[in-house]
């Protein structure tokens, strides 16, 4: 261990007492536990609560309060808590704190700098505020950096490039070189800033793995699973007491409706593993366009509310949910259908929104430029020449998901975007349609063509459905 960095146990550990011993724990971490400890021990961890000593001083006063224990114990104590990622760095200058590094996973290991040429900033750190504080991360280290003076902000733009120590000090003169060198070793156990070769490259511009990253993937990955950060994650509901939580199924946003029709239970179909070989994507429709009958069946099929269950007040975190054909994360189904309709027997040219509870269809508007927008933009994605009978948009109610899953939420999103494509998939198959999911879309054009706040709903999929040039799987 480094001694020349201020001490403090993560805001996340806590020291509680169990009978005549001293627990160390935290939320998710291994805890430890001091068995009948000596007012030393006691001391060198009431030291590590409050915060603001070296090891040395720690250590010091330990031995004040405890002379008859062996150092070594103190030390030990110290180590142990170390390995475990229980403590954080503070380096500090005349009695101000200037950086701190606080673990953020059980795989940080400090390790001392023993680089002495160039080193540069990663191209996956990022820069942003959290509550009151200015912290510095990456997808590729097990620790976060808080920086407490905005003069190592500075610092972090002049490693865009690589830098020696001595290029740092001379463009920085108001940072003391042994602090300069305490928060390069912190940055650089952060997984922020790493060594250059010989060539002032960074092990991720030469690693084949990294290269294939970029910055919002990884960073995307690594903070929606567990195992690289301490961020919540999971079904916290942590706005049960602040927002109310959106209903289930929209209300109604148009007079002008139009009546799906509703297959009967008698309907007979082709066998299941028989839709699974035959689903395809299929970009090309056939010379007739599909007919308002048969988009109600394939509307039926994947997407209508099957049940309503309300919520239960009796119980924390309970809210509205449904059950439909599609798998959802909580059942929330936040997605809603936005159907552009440019040729459909049956059913005017427009923009439509599908209504899950009522099977129906509600006109929103005529097919306007904005919408057209729409249409040619996926014509255009699927390298075709025409755009689809139907184009579906998927659009998220965020909050829907959000409101109740916090560290995931959009990652459930993407998971449901997945579900129901499948879902469309298989039903398109079985209807004999030509179905063709989209990787990409453009959700300012969507938030223009519906008039919706683009942070509370808009579109994070985009589907075709057409006609087919044969029938082989139909109903």
């Amino acid at each position: 261990m480094t001694h020349r960095y201020l001490l403090r146990l993560r805001p996340a550990v806590q020291v509680h007492c169990e009978g005549g011993d001293l627990v160390v724990a935290g939320v998710d971490l291994p805890g430890m536990r001091s068995r009948q400890p000596g007012p030393g021990i006691v001391t060198l961890l009431d030291g590590l609560v409050q915060g603001g000593q070296s090891a040395e001083q720690l250590i010091e006063c330990a031995l004040a309060a405890d002379p008859r224990t062996d150092v070594s114990r103190f030390y030990y104590l110290l180590s142990s808590l170390e390995n475990k990622g229980f403590l954080t760095y503070s380096v500090a200058f005349e009695n101000h704190s200037l950086v701190t590094l606080e673990p953020i996973s059980r795989s940080f290991c400090f390790a001392a700098l023993a680089h002495s040429g160039a080193l540069r900033l990663s191209r996956f750190a990022c820069l942003r505020r959290e509550a009151t504080k200015i912290v510095v991360e990456s997808p590729l280290g097990h620790a976060r950096v808080v920086l407490h003076d905005p003069c190592f902000c500075a610092l972090l733009a002049l490693l865009a490039a690589p830098r020696t120590r001595e290029a740092l000090a001379a463009a920085l003169p108001g940072i003391v070189p042994q602090v300069l060198d305490a928060t390069m070793a912190l940055l650089v156990n952060a997984g922020v800033v790493f060594p250059c070769d010989g060539e002032g490259r960074i092990f991720e511009e030469t690693d084949e793995a990294l290269r294939q990253w970029e910055f919002h993937d990884l960073l995307f990955h690594t903070r929606s699973r567990a195992g690289r950060h301490d961020y919540p994650l999971g079904g916290t509901c942590r706005f049960e007491n602040e927002l109310s939580h959106a209903r289930a199924v929209k209300p109604p946003m148009s007079e002008v409706r139009v009546v799906l029709y509703r297959p009967t239970s008698a309907t007979v179909g082709p066998s299941f593993f028989e839709v699974l070989e035959a689903r395809r994507t299929r970009r090309e429709h056939g010379e007739s366009p599909i007919t308002v009958h048969v988009l109600g069946e394939f509307l039926w099929r994947s997407a209508r509310v099957q049940t309503h269950v309300a919520a239960d007040m009796e119980y924390p975190g309970s809210c509205e949910v449904t059950l439909r054909p599609y798998p959802s994360g909580g059942a929330m189904h936040e997605l809603e259908l936005y159907l552009t309709v440019t040729r459909c027997a049956g059913l005017e040219p427009g923009f439509y929104h599908y209504d899950p509870m009522a099977h129906e269809l509600e006109r929103l508007a005529d097919l306007e430029e904005v919408h057209r927008k729409l249409a040619i933009d996926a014509m255009n994605a699927s390298g075709l020449n025409q755009p689809p009978d139907v184009l579906i948009t998927l659009a998220a109610r965020f909050g829907r998901v959000a409101w109740k899953y916090e560290g995931v939420a959009y990652a459930l999103v993407q998971k449901d975007v997945g579900g129901l494509y499948q879902q469309m998939y298989l039903v398109a198959t079985a209807l004999g349609l030509a179905p063709c999911g989209l990787g990409t879309g453009n959700s300012d054009i969507f938030a223009q063509a519906t008039g919706m706040d683009y942070f509370a709903e808009t579109s994070v999929g985009d589907f075709m459905l057409s006609s087919a040039t044969d029938l082989k799987c139909a109903v």
